[in-house]
């Protein structure tokens, strides 16, 4: 059984303005698709392999609530200045402009996209030799979690791999990945321990794998709580199941038969 990191997905309250913003600071809309519950957007560099998935609620009224759930979003880029420019001038809340760091060898900038969620951009030096030299790229995306080594624990528990561990002052920190399938997560533990408050902004986490029934089993078996078994859908040749990880983050597994 193989597991890999795949996309994620983030309810936002107006579709088109926020495909309107990620393609302004240099992400490509690739996909649309309607199912009964949203409306959905992958945005994406497909030179790179990374996207992430933005969904318009068919019931949302109003902002959305993002509570806690999510810390941030990573965006790389070979012109972070640039960048920082596009996104401010789409509508980014300034958070902090771009500046080189001490301790890591890049500069980075914060900004907040049209529905407040915090947006890291990276620039890194010297510039990784065969990434995009043109245009931004998706990275991780950091959730935060109440215990860490338990989150690390479970991920290790459904096949993938910590790779790397990092305390900052406000967090500690895990990288989780399948090394050489691409994707990764990067969990966090907040210091201050304030109660995470999911809301309804983070939708959902993907994870693909080649054996859906038995990734099913392995993650109720950790702790996970069952919300669909595996199922065969007919609009795609594609098995899915659903449960709810041990941090309260509702997980979609896929496998894909094609």
């Amino acid at each position: 059984m193989s597991t890999w990191v795949g996309q994620y997905c983030l309810n936002v309250e107006d579709l088109e303005r926020s495909v309107a913003w990620w393609s302004a600071i240099g992400l490509r809309n690739t996909s649309r698709t309607e199912i009964p519950d949203a409306f959905e957007a992958i945005m994406q560099n497909p030179a790179t392999g990374g996207l992430f998935q933005i969904a318009q609620q068919k019931a949302q009224q109003g902002p959305v609530a993002l509570g806690t759930a999510l810390w941030k979003l990573y965006v790389n880029t070979p012109d972070i200045a640039g960048t920082f420019k596009r996104a401010v001038a789409a509508g980014a809340e300034v958070v902090a402009e771009p500046e080189r760091t001490e301790r890591w060898p890049v500069t980075i900038a914060f900004v907040r996209d049209p529905d407040g969620r915090l947006v890291e951009f990276v620039e890194r030096h010297p510039w990784p030799e065969g990434s995009p030299a043109d245009e931004p790229w998706l990275g991780q995306y950091c959730i935060n979690v109440p215990d860490l080594d338990a989150a690390v624990a479970f991920h290790e528990r459904l096949g993938l791999t910590c790779t790397s561990r990092t305390d900052v002052p406000e967090a500690s920190e895990a990288i989780i990945e399948a090394p050489g399938r691409g994707g990764l997560i990067q969990l966090a533990q907040q210091k201050d321990g304030a109660p995470i408050e999911h809301g309804n902004g983070f939708w959902k986490r993907y994870l693909n794998t080649d054996d859906c029934d038995g990734l099913y089993r392995t993650a109720l078996a950790a702790g996970g709580e069952a919300v669909m078994e595996p199922t065969r859908l007919d609009r795609w040749p594609t098995i899915i199941a659903f449960f709810t990880d041990p941090a309260g983050y509702l997980v979609e597994l896929v496998q894909k038969l094609n």
